[in-house]
């Protein structure tokens, strides 16, 4: 079993990385005037060209949350930067959105809209409260986002679902709702996680209005939260949850919900919080808890492997190609079909941003950014720069293209500039 350690540069220690990841790049500068790439640092003038249907939709690219685009070829070693898109606010490094020729990413109190191909901005819409915590969602013509005011996700301060049109950025509908996690749909309904009276539940939504539909509450539990993402494949939503007992201890607890009516099928559960989205694939559902611990179920509800990732998790893990690949504060690991550790890379700054997986290279998103090929571990490249600090977010691969956010600052003192850039 390889265990590769890919970065001998340590910016931070792990508390400091952890609370970059969770609370964002703060006191950020003012966006530039122009979104266009500083040329004197582009390698070349090299240029995009996406397919017509070439996208990223939703969290983890599908609503099962795989975080695996089959149809990326992804980037090649030595990866060029085509362009910058700054953006104005608290940037706080989750996945962008690609679709029609797009890119879509909440920043500050605002959704941003810009050229997928050029990095030309071409629309910003005040929310009122902050999105960035919660990836976007484009599908159907409406490109739906979860909005909330600041104090972080697991509270019940007022928050938001809307639909935007994806053209101009108008609002297309709004539900008012203490958001928690950021929006699903699987053709039919939306899906969204919210908090009430200090227990977490479900609402369903009707897409083309924001009408809500059934509300599941998150049972047997005097406090809960739901801050993953619903996962949706096979006509099922599954759910994870935290449960929080008087004595303060947590425990967690995996359901499966029928879409049409939030009735669930079956529900198990863990000893360890589930704070993360699950993901679906090879007919198991995923599911990682915060202390490390790795678990897999049947889609009927029967336990299936479980393993020990070895310290914190802060983010959901990825699936591709039979192996799936948590990422903790120390290291990424790659588990195989039945469970046994293929490969362990080991990191000397603490990656948390998140991950995707495209053309069989697995791009990790943190201080700096990684790529390793998802079969071995080993590392293609790396993307950092001679800065007092830099964090990347969580990556997205499409076609032939790397899109990734980043809190950027150029000296101690200085204030952060936050973009997205586009690499080939």
């Amino acid at each position: 079993m390889p265990n590769r350690r890919f970065s001998r540069r340590a910016l931070l220690g792990a508390l400091g990385a952890a609370a970059t990841a969770t609370a964002g790049c703060t006191a950020p500068a003012d966006a530039p005037e122009s979104s266009q790439p500083d040329q004197s640092t582009t390698a070349s003038e090299r240029e995009i060209s996406l397919a017509s249907d070439a996208s990223w939709t939703t969290y983890g690219y599908t609503p099962a949350h795989t975080g695996h685009n089959p149809n990326a070829s992804g980037v090649a070693g030595d990866p060029t930067q085509v362009w910058e898109g700054f953006v104005d606010g608290i940037y706080t490094l989750r996945e962008p959105a690609v679709a029609d020729g797009r890119l879509f990413v909440g920043s500050g109190e605002s959704m941003w809209a810009f050229d997928a191909a050029t990095g030309e901005s071409e629309w910003d819409t005040d929310l009122g409260a902050l999105p960035h915590q919660y990836p976007p969602t484009h599908r159907d013509g409406s490109l739906f986002v979860a909005a909330k005011e600041s104090g972080g996700v697991n509270t019940d301060l007022p928050g938001s679902v809307r639909a935007l049109d994806p053209a101009d950025g108008s609002q297309q509908w709004r539900t008012d709702l203490s958001v928690t996690s950021t929006v699903a749909h699987d053709g039919d309904r939306l899906y969204v996680a919210a908090k009430a009276d200090d227990r977490g539940y479900v609402q369903a939504l009707d897409p083309e209005s924001g009408e809500r539909g059934w509300r599941f509450d998150v049972p047997d539990a005097p406090r809960s939260y739901v801050l993953g993402t619903p996962a949706s494949a096979d006509d099922t939503l599954y759910v994870t949850a935290t449960h929080l007992a008087d004595d303060g201890t947590t425990s967690g607890a995996l359901y499966a919900l029928d879409p049409e009516t939030g009735d669930p099928s079956w529900s198990l559960s863990t000893e360890a919080a589930l704070p993360f989205a699950p993901i679906v694939a090879d007919e198991r559902i995923h599911v990682v808890a915060r202390d490390g611990t790795v678990q897999t179920v049947s889609t009927d509800g029967k336990r299936g492997w479980s393993a020990d990732a070895g310290t914190k998790v802060y983010t959901r893990p990825a699936h591709a190609n039979g192996r799936l690949f948590v990422l903790t504060v120390d290291d990424i690991v790659a588990y195989d079909d039945a469970g046994d550790e293929d490969w362990r890379a080991a990191s000397d700054r603490t990656q948390l941003t998140g991950m995707a997986v495209g053309g069989g290279t697995l791009y990790v998103g943190g201080e700096p950014l990684f790529a390793l090929d998802s079969e071995t571990g080993d590392i293609q490249f790396e993307l950092t720069e001679d800065v007092f600090h830099l964090t990347y977010g969580a990556p997205i691969v499409v076609d032939d293209v790397l899109y990734a956010g980043i809190c950027i600052k150029d000296e101690a003192g200085a204030m952060y500039d936050n973009s997205v850039r586009a690499f080939v």
